[in-house]
């Protein structure tokens, strides 16, 4: 991969220019008008009392106001809401009905209207009233008209008070819940316990613990019975980076779809329409000349290639279509063709031939297309498009993991990509924590010190290994959280963190765990791979914890019927063979695929793959969208997956004792006195393999010694001390 150059994502300096030459254009012409200098100032003062009515100072202080504001504010957003705008225009027509009432005009309805139109020109020379202005009088018209002007007041007023709830309804809201909430002062007991967090640079943060809930908790007559023991265990997970605080969510930002490359218009379409017309007559006409009597009766035109649906007449056999697969490539003169015979759940067979040219799907455009009812979902993520030309979306808590394979140049690595950016632009990361396992060492760099991560991206197979490991052990913490607190799952149990002022409940991210490549973690360590995998992938969905695993090498010994049986979503890029694609899908189909992101996709339950153009997103887009997060926060690595390299695989010692044959192993060697991995291999019938790992745990043990080249190993523990024990 080229070296890319750190670029910091700033908003365009010209743009920002302008904004700012303009806003101090405004403000320098409404401190004329608001002075009334000069002939300048005179007009503008003129024809806003025109408009306006009696007070055009008040509209020249509110342009001042909203032009500073544009300078402070420029490109950040303001938490606006559609009822402040509705409050705003309340508010504005009761001042202009007001100066209206005010000067309690004589006529009312269409007589005021003609009355003060004749008058017009001496408004605009100021020797008449304005009142409300031409705005004023329109309004006091229509209402006077219908309500007459006893009336017009009381809509007036009630104008008044429905603006004002409308406008300072979060305010009143605030304040109302602040002063509910509003916490008893107590004096505060801290004690500095020392708690490392690890930044990009290496640099070590200290937190200080309050211990104030602590004692509470110990003076609380009403809570269960807890051993002395226990009350040193908080009641949930320590905050790490596997938990957030409430607080984190308010400074970040959230990146801007400007940081993607804009949608160009395909000019290209006409051809594949003019296209798809002559080959679906020559398609028909073609499977004719062999005897297969059809019927065209729909054409679908996607990004990258057009469904044929045709109809076949009575005593057509299906595969006899199967079988013109290849004779059909070779009449139409194209790379591949897919067959699909019959449509699920349609009386017809859909034919699938590329386009002549092919219409990337930006990412921009996915994720502008968003459904409204599906915006608030933080794990969803746009796939592409369908054959129909709509956008097709998927969610991770609800795969819950996925599996993803393609011959190298497929479309694999950019789909990963764009997941990542998705959830980049879409999470905080209080909301979403990134584990990233990259054993190609080059294609996750750029997402390096992205404040979503809770470690370093992880390169190493074996580290790679451990840090699943330790995924499991946050799966089990989180699980043990979920108990004590009475909550099944990661939604209800951040309900109830919600529901609660307890500072020592934090609310708990989402995990998501990205493999570029399975391949080289399974030739280096597959049994603790795979046995890690099979234990997120069975428990962890409830946790919040979700697996995406990638491969180029889709063989059986990669994705194994372990790893196949526990990740029920997937999605297969073009690949070689029909093998490989049985492989991945369990049916033929992506043998026949374009490349260049187009998959097929199976989501959980689904009987059949979907055909889909995938998603492009491009390395620049990748790098803006990774620079501008990087500027907003710094991540925090949980200190759990910080000494992976130190670690010696206890943990997987653990689970080998655990072996029902570990027991019998152990007694053997030290009733024998001999142990090594061909001598349990040829006592036990067991593979080198697992003889080994039960080698490595009796010495970590401490019942066995350490090589000794061609001698055999030391057995510590005789058999008068086991009889003892």
């Amino acid at each position: 991969m080229k070296s890319r150059k750190t670029k910091k994502n700033t908003p365009d300096l010209s743009q920002q220019l302008w904004v700012i030459l303009i806003a101090l254009f405004m403000i320098a012409i409404s401190m004329i008008g608001l002075l009334d200098l000069g002939l300048i100032g005179r007009t503008l003062t003129n024809l806003i009392s025109v408009a306006f009515g009696n007070l055009p100072q008040l509209y020249f202080i509110l342009i001042v106001i909203i032009s500073i504001g544009t300078i402070i504010f420029y490109r950040k957003p303001l938490h606006w809401k559609w009822y402040h705008a509705v409050g705003l225009a309340l508010l504005w027509i009761a001042l202009q009905l007001t100066l209206v009432l005010i000067a309690n005009p004589l006529q009312i309805g269409w007589d005021y209207l003609a009355n003060y139109f004749s008058q017009i020109g001496a408004i605009y020379s100021r020797d008449v009233n304005a009142q409300g202005g031409v705005i004023g009088a329109l309004l006091f018209t229509l209402f006077s008209f219908l309500f007459e002007k006893l009336g017009t007041l009381i809509i007036t007023v009630v104008l008044v008070i429905s603006g004002l709830l409308l406008f300072f309804n979060n305010i009143l809201e605030t304040l109302v819940k602040g002063i509910e909430n509003r916490p008893k002062r107590k004096p505060k007991i801290k004690k500095p316990l020392v708690e490392k967090k690890v930044e990009p640079k290496a640099m070590a943060q200290y937190k200080q613990v309050d211990m104030e809930e602590a004692l509470k908790r110990q003076d609380d007559k009403k809570s269960i019975f807890i051993d002395s023991d226990e009350v040193k265990k908080d009641f949930s997970i320590p905050e790490t980076s596997s938990t957030v605080s409430q607080e984190s969510k308010e400074a970040y930002i959230l990146p801007s779809l400007s940081l993607l490359d804009p949608v160009k218009v395909n000019k290209q379409s006409q051809s594949n329409e003019h296209s798809a017309q002559t080959r679906g007559d020559k398609l028909v006409s073609i499977l004719a000349q062999f005897g297969v009597q059809t019927t065209l009766i729909e054409t679908h035109i996607g990004p990258s290639v057009t469904k044929f649906v045709l109809k076949l007449d009575t005593g057509v056999k299906v595969n006899r279509i199967l079988s013109l697969q290849d004779n059909l490539m070779m009449e139409l003169a194209v790379k591949e063709i897919r067959v699909e015979a019959p449509i699920p759940g349609r009386n017809a067979v859909g034919v699938e031939i590329p386009n002549i040219e092919m219409t990337p799907v930006r990412l921009s455009e996915i994720l502008k297309n968003i459904p409204s009812e599906l915006a608030n979902r933080k794990l969803l993520f746009g796939l592409g498009k369908d054959l129909m030309g709509e956008s097709v979306f998927a969610e991770l808590n609800k795969m819950p993991h996925l599996l993803i394979a393609g011959a190298t140049g497929s479309g694999k690595s950019v789909a990963v990509n764009s997941l990542i950016t998705t959830l980049l632009m879409r999470t905080q990361p209080s909301e979403v924590k990134l584990l990233l396992i990259d054993p190609k060492k080059v294609e996750f760099t750029v997402f390096n010190d992205v404040p979503h991560l809770i470690a370093p991206v992880v390169s190493d197979p074996v580290e790679a290994a451990k840090a699943l490991r330790v995924v499991v052990n946050i799966m089990d913490n989180r699980y043990d959280a979920f108990a004590k607190a009475g909550a099944r799952n990661i939604t209800s149990y951040n309900e109830i963190v919600e529901s609660q002022s307890e500072q020592h409940m934090k609310l708990m991210p989402n995990i998501i765990i990205i493999i570029d490549e399975l391949a080289d973690l399974m030739a280096v360590a597959g049994k603790e791979v795979e046995s890690s995998i099979q234990r997120i992938t069975q428990l962890a969905r409830a946790a919040g914890i979700h697996l995406v695993v990638a491969t180029q090498r889709p063989s059986v010994d990669v994705i194994t019927g372990v790893i196949k049986a526990n990740i029920p979503s997937r999605i297969a890029f073009a690949v070689s063979s029909g093998t490989d694609s049985r492989t991945i899908l369990d049916t033929v189909g992506a043998e026949n695929l374009l490349g260049y992101g187009d998959m097929l996709y199976i989501p959980i339950g689904a009987p059949h793959p979907v055909r889909i153009q995938g998603v492009y997103v491009s390395d620049k887009e990748v790098e803006s969208v990774a620079q501008y997060v990087k500027s907003q926060a710094k991540p925090f690595y949980d200190d759990a997956f910080m000494n992976l390299e130190g670690q010696d695989g206890n943990n997987g010692l653990i689970e080998i004792s655990a072996d029902p044959l570990y027991e019998e192993v152990k007694e053997y060697v030290i009733r024998n006195q001999k142990a090594s991995t061909s001598l349990l291999q040829r006592s036990f019938g067991i593979g080198y393999n697992r003889s080994a790992r039960m080698i490595d745990a009796l010495q970590n043990e401490g019942i066995i010694g350490p090589q000794q080249g061609s001698r055999p190993r030391d057995v510590y523990v005789s058999n008068d001390e086991e009889n003892e024990e």
